[in-house]
């Protein structure tokens, strides 16, 4: 065997991190979720989420080493978009994944495109373009088992004015999200 080869990593040595590509919400969206929406919750008998840790999914690609990742912020640069406002006041409840949400009533043209131009673009890098139609919302609770008890909040603004590259990191007590990288529209 020569020393290149034995100097080789293997497979199991490549470091991967689960990657997505979300909106993240400013410090007042979080405050008015606390006070206007997260009382609807309280009854759904889960895990509330830390604020922390509150977004909109727009991609989830997974484990990603180095030079996906790479790829990744390569074709999120050439994301063309224009700033826009989701207004949340819609809650719900998915009794198979268990998760009670938060989300908007409309979803804006513009995040229809943004999410399309996203997808597509990472397609190189790996992603496989979603089928089932995207609906944005912010998952509150884990592991629900009923309903809010409202299904409407009064209207939580939030402006978009940019995306983000986020790494999720799993752990008994659950997970945990870093932005990476963001990008403005």
């Amino acid at each position: 065997m020569s020393n290149k080869e034995e100097l080789a990593p293997s497979d199991s040595s490549v470091t991967t991190k689960r990657l997505f590509f979300a909106l993240w919400p400013d410090e007042d969206v979080i405050q008015n979720i606390n006070k206007h929406a997260v009382k609807h919750f309280s009854n759904c008998q889960g895990r509330i989420l830390e604020h922390k840790n509150w977004h909109i999914t727009l991609a989830y690609f997974g484990a990603s080493d180095a030079t996906t990742q790479a790829c990744l912020e390569e074709q999120a640069e050439k994301i063309k978009s224009q700033p826009f406002e989701l207004n949340l006041t819609k809650c719900g409840f998915w009794p198979r994944p268990k998760v009670a949400w938060l989300a908007s009533e409309e979803i804006p043209d513009v995040l229809k495109q943004l999410t399309n131009d996203l997808q597509h673009a990472i397609a190189p890098c790996g992603f496989k373009i979603e089928t089932r139609e995207y609906f944005p919302h912010i998952t509150l609770v884990r592991k629900a088992k009923c309903n809010p008890t409202s299904f409407e909040v009064s209207p939580i603004n939030m402006e978009v004015s940019k995306f983000c590259l986020v790494e999720s990191k799993t752990y008994p007590e659950g997970a945990e999200y870093k932005v990476l990288k963001c990008w403005d529209l």
